[in-house]
């Protein structure tokens, strides 16, 4: 946001200046009417600018605004998320959850996993821990307390529910050691 704000204002300056310019001189009004055209072309440099820089800051400025508090009792999630443009809340049962995953980010901050409770519907996919490091323990407890099957992370981050992804979530035996 800080980077998009002043190119944005530095790209509106001619506008603002052309617009000063019809609002004090008559004889610029007069040109404008004379070629319709020229007014259509500002016009829609105006809107371009605004689909360009505008649609990015909405979207940044929705994202840090938001809040979401999230809770898991009795065999539902439910979320309250509170944004720019009011509050939304849903509730959805765990059993609708494919399963849990340890997602791994790396950054130039260093690496960070994730625990996350995956939905068909990424909006609904919830963080449930993030640390340097999660044992293998941790991700068995939870997906036990839970009754949900790990899903390997690869196969998490290629969600594609039209493909039918839900086949993921039954528990999967370990392969033994690759015989010659």
């Amino acid at each position: 946001m800080a980077v998009l704000c002043p190119i944005l204002i530095a790209l509106l300056t001619p506008f603002w200046l052309v617009l000063a310019k019809l609002a004090s001189d008559p004889a610029a009004r007069a040109v404008l009417v004379g070629r319709p055209m020229l007014a259509l072309h500002l016009g829609l440099a105006l809107v371009a600018l605004g689909w360009i820089f505008g649609w990015p800051l909405l979207f940044l400025a929705r994202g840090s605004f938001r809040r979401r508090l999230i809770s898991i009792e009795n065999g539902f999630v439910t979320a309250s998320e509170r944004g720019l443009f009011g509050i939304r809340s849903w509730i959805e049962p765990v059993s609708a959850y494919a399963g849990v995953t340890n997602r791994v980010r790396s950054s130039l901050s260093g690496v960070r996993h994730e625990l996350v409770l995956v939905h068909a519907s990424a909006s609904k996919s919830v963080i449930l821990y993030a640390s340097p490091r999660i044992s293998q323990e941790a991700v068995d407890s939870v997906s036990g307390q839970l009754n949900l099957a790990e899903i390997p992370s690869r196969e998490a981050a290629s969600f594609a529910p039209l493909h039918g992804f839900f086949h993921l979530a039954e528990p999967r035996p370990q392969l033994a050691a690759a015989q010659i």
